[in-house]
């Protein structure tokens, strides 16, 4: 296998559709992860795309997610909702919890809602778009597995406690920031494992707390926090803000997807939706939005750049040019999903769809 494999959006999404599915997992649960990995692989968010559904599956096959579970409401109160998630996959969780947001805001005006129990979700992205789809704001943020070091320390401590926040545009794509409090993701850090390559100083430290390019002495140690102290302060709240307020579950009592094959992950999310009628009213909003990526584009341009871009542009640039020539899945990748295939008895495509 040379480059990769090519296949369209939708065959993609029905491959892994049938390699979750035949792990297990309910078909409509399985639709939702398999859009799900396949925008973010379409997107160019590689590390939170198909390369995750193998992990998925065989947590599933060892009865570590709930293949069949339903959210539930364990509190309801005016502006504020706890879901259980009673260790659903983590889309799941965090599809419901967003939906139930965007419901309460249409009526109330903002609405928070927080779900426990969960497991990993892939982008938040993928959920405040579900928000900004209807005209809404969201905020959403999720806490993980400690693989990450604070400012200050050498061995995990918290995880790289994710955040994104969606604003919705009149006529272009929403306007979407989705990082992690870590100088990278540490599905990047797989990837370059999975290709045999090395990964950029500053990304992680090795099982002594020091510095490495090296990817599988980084996946044995720990990534970075972004910017020092700022990242490493900001996940320390984001844990605080889901798993501490919401589950009471933090820190190393999160289980870590890859390496813990004991237990469920109990990952916590929080979403907030906010409806732009409750303040300014949604339809001058909306002109303030417009008028500030327009401002924004029309900026001087330094030396090496066409435009300034606001946050989900070049995402949303990747969509598109995946929708008229497909995806193509990385051989390392490509060659996984075709393992798990035979594992699971799955046909798998094996030819290019394109030229």
């Amino acid at each position: 296998m040379s480059a990769g494999v090519r296949l369209t959006v939708v065959r993609l999404e029905q491959y892994v559709h049938s390699l979750l599915t035949a792990a297990g997992l309910e078909a409509e649960s399985a639709s939702l992860v398999a859009d799900s990995l396949v925008d973010a692989e379409a997107r160019g968010i590689r590390s939170h795309g198909v390369a995750r559904t193998r992990i998925y599956a065989e947590r599933l096959r060892a009865g570590l997610l709930s293949a069949s579970a339903r959210p539930s409401v364990v509190k309801d109160a005016p502006g504020a909702l706890l879901l259980d998630a009673g260790n659903a996959i983590g889309h799941v969780g965090a599809a419901a919890g967003m939906d139930l947001a965007i419901q309460r805001a249409a009526v109330q005006g903002l609405a928070s809602v927080g779900v426990r129990n969960s497991n990993h979700c892939g982008t938040l992205a993928y959920f405040v778009r579900r928000a900004t789809s209807n005209g809404l704001v969201a905020l959403a943020i999720s806490n993980a597995p400690p693989t990450m070091v604070y400012f200050g320390g050498r061995t995990r401590a918290v995880g790289t406690n994710p955040m994104a926040i969606g604003i919705p545009h009149p006529s272009d794509p929403p306007i979407v920031l989705d990082m992690a409090t870590s100088a990278t993701a540490r599905g990047k850090i797989i990837l370059a494992h999975q290709a045999g390559s090395s990964i950029p100083p500053g990304w992680a430290v090795d099982a002594a707390g020091v510095p490495t390019t090296d990817a599988g002495a980084a996946l044995e140690g720990s990534v970075l926090p972004f910017a020092g102290p700022k990242g490493s302060g900001l996940a320390m709240m984001v844990d605080l803000l889901s798993g501490a307020l919401l589950a009471g579950v933090f820190g190393a009592q999160i289980g870590d997807m890859y390496e813990d094959w004991t237990r469920p992950q109990q990952v916590s999310h929080l979403f907030v939706v906010i409806d732009p009628d409750a303040f300014l009213g949604r339809a001058a909003f909306l002109d303030q939005v417009s008028a500030f990526v327009d401002s924004v584009h029309a900026l001087p341009v330094a030396d090496g750049f066409s435009r300034v871009l606001v946050p989900g542009e070049v995402e949303e640039a990747a969509l598109a040019s995946a929708l008229a020539s497909g995806v193509l899945v990385p051989a390392a990748v490509a060659a996984d999903l075709a393992s798990l295939a035979v594992e699971l008895g799955v046909p798998s495509p094996l030819e290019e769809e394109f030229a």
